[in-house]
């Protein structure tokens, strides 16, 4: 990646909130190639320990450290770990699937303005977001629409709080996009009435694939993706809209934080539009010899999002060009990779 004149300074230090899931790995790897200093936060840093720094410290010594959070939602949780820190990328949400808002949606807020007070009394000076595509809206299969970076998922917040409690995956799927959609609003709410001391910006991804950096601790896409292609269709909850390469949707996070003329932004991390039969057959077709890892019938889905996302997409692709990437990965170098981890 090549950036000339960055937000922070080259070798400062950036605290990664959630580094050792799929896309903070990702995350971490992307700035300590560009020559900051990366510290993550983790509830055990011993289980996590050797394994990121196999993944970590032979490539870049003394430019990474982890360190212990014992409960996340205590207040001042994360003064000290934000001490001394330029930058803050807050790449993992709690997921908590309830019937229930009040056990979804307040959780989900208060993490999110406790993290964002640490940031202000820290002085940290770029602090981002990584939000959902749930935050936007649900998915919706054959039904045309423009999404614009103003819009969230009212839909989602009006089943949530209005509609009867019922136990079941859809219903979880509203509380939880509604939460993800308010936690985002009071971001942005909070940012504007309290006027912090940092930059702040937000990165919206949608399905992420690709590599796994760590096989053994991957994001729930990652195995969906198999699933789908060895046709476990009962095991295959939710359908596909848009993905990138996880490694593209890190990269986002951090111009997010290392670009200097982003500015209360939000960035849609979304390229390819697709569906589980059409990624099971490119698939396929990518690596005839994983001819066995495809299996089974197509999903008995019909249609797929259709939604226009060019704008978004032609945005984030130049932001990707301006550290120095020829643009959003190709699908064929998405699927490669995911098969290159099986």
């Amino acid at each position: 990646m090549r950036i000339c004149h960055p937000a922070i300074p080259f070798g400062s230090t950036v605290v990664v909130i959630g580094t050792n899931g799929y896309m903070g790995i990702e995350t971490c790897e992307k700035l300590l190639q560009a020559g900051f200093f990366v510290r993550g936060t983790e509830r055990d840093v011993q289980e996590n320990r050797q394994c990121m720094y196999n993944l970590i410290d032979i490539k870049w010594p003394n430019m990474f450290e982890l360190v212990h959070m014992s409960d996340f939602e205590a207040e001042g949780a994360f003064d000290e770990a934000f001490k001394g820190a330029k930058g803050v990328i807050y790449v993992s949400t709690p997921t908590i699937l309830n019937a229930d808002p009040s056990k979804v949606v307040e959780p989900v807020i208060k993490v999110t303005i406790n993290r964002l007070e640490a940031a202000a009394r820290a002085g940290v000076k770029r602090y981002v977001l990584s939000s959902s595509s749930k935050a936007v809206e649900s998915i919706n299969y054959n039904h045309p629409h423009h999404v614009t970076s103003s819009m969230f998922n009212c839909e989602a917040i009006r089943k949530a709080c209005c509609e009867p409690y019922v136990d079941g995956l859809d219903r979880f799927m509203d509380v939880y996009s509604a939460s993800r959609a308010l936690a985002e609003l009071e971001f942005w709410s909070w940012v504007g009435t309290n006027q912090p001391p940092f930059v702040a910006n937000c990165v919206v991804p949608d399905g992420q694939f690709g590599r796994a950096l760590d096989p053994e601790n991957t994001a729930p896409t990652f195995h969906l993706l198999k699933r789908a292609a060895e046709g476990e269709w009962d095991n295959v909850f939710g359908q596909v809209a848009y993905y990138t390469d996880v490694q593209d949707a890190a990269r986002l996070l951090f111009a997010a934080a290392a670009l200097s003329w982003l500015v209360n932004d939000r960035i849609f991390a979304y390229c390819h539009n697709s569906t589980w039969n059409e990624l099971q057959y490119k698939i396929r077709l990518i690596s005839p010899k994983r001819g066995k890892l495809v299996k089974g019938e197509d999903q008995a889905v019909k249609g797929r999002d259709v939604s226009n996302m060019n704008e978004l997409i032609k945005r984030a692709e130049s932001i990707l060009r301006d550290i120095g990437q020829q643009g959003f990965a190709s699908e064929e170098d998405i699927l490669s990779d995911f098969l290159d981890c099986l």
